[in-house]
């Protein structure tokens, strides 16, 4: 970049055959500008813009719960990207950009969570689940469960907060009449008290523990 004051330019801005003039802290600069823009579209960065386009689209769905899984506990990055970056990585069919749902994660928080869950699709687009809420602690099974449910023909996502203790061991939720025929996966959000002391001040946040229908590996489609 140089400093230009030019009689016959003056005060030039914009382009001017190869050249590009502004202006920069009062004074008339002038740069080249580029021949070509390199825009690569080998089939690998092709496949790499489509995993993070589809993983960017997902995870926007549900951003508030991401964010409250974390509460603030990340120091160096803000949960989407985390999440963002994880997901491309890890939740993508070898070779492909098509997404294997049991890998998706929106938290890698480890901790206490149900097991044994069973989901049936039914009539009139219910989902139902049953579960072993896997614990004798009271303020995990006094706390409540929510479900994010994904829509995996159609990359959408919808959570459905505090729909059943864990104590209960069964909830229906309803999916949208717009899902009829697509293949839908569950992921249960619970609150960890095992692992975690939290503070009642909020100085240490109960522990939230996101996991894929929490172990099982099976998914169905809305009826």
């Amino acid at each position: 970049m140089a400093i230009v004051q030019n009689p016959i330019t003056g005060r030039t801005r914009k382009k001017f055959g190869t050249a590009v003039f502004s202006k920069h802290y009062e004074q008339n600069t002038m740069r080249t500008r580029p021949m070509q823009v390199a825009n690569p579209r080998t089939e690998g960065q092709v496949m790499q813009r489509s995993k993070f386009a589809q993983t960017v689209d997902l995870i926007r769905q549900v951003l508030p719960v991401v964010n409250d899984a974390y509460s603030n506990t990340l120091k160096n990055m803000s949960p989407f990207n985390k999440i963002v970056s994880l997901n491309a990585k890890n939740a993508f069919n070898e070779g492909s950009a098509e997404i294997d749902y049991t890998k998706v994660q929106f938290c890698d928080n480890e901790g206490s969570s149900v097991r044994n869950v069973e989901m049936t699709c039914e009539d009139d687009q219910l989902v139902t689940f049953t579960w072993d809420p896997n614990t004798a602690i009271q303020n995990e099974l006094d706390a409540p469960v929510s479900i994010i449910l994904v829509n995996c023909s159609k990359n959408k996502a919808l959570n459905f907060p505090n729909v059943a203790l864990r104590s209960e061991s069964a909830l229906g939720i309803t999916a949208p009449v717009e899902w009829v025929g697509d293949v839908v996966a569950a992921y249960f959000n619970t609150t960890d008290f095992s692992t975690s002391v939290p503070k009642a001040d909020g100085a240490i946040p109960a522990k939230k523990v996101i996991r894929f229908k929490a172990g099982a590996d099976l998914s169905k489609s809305v009826k």
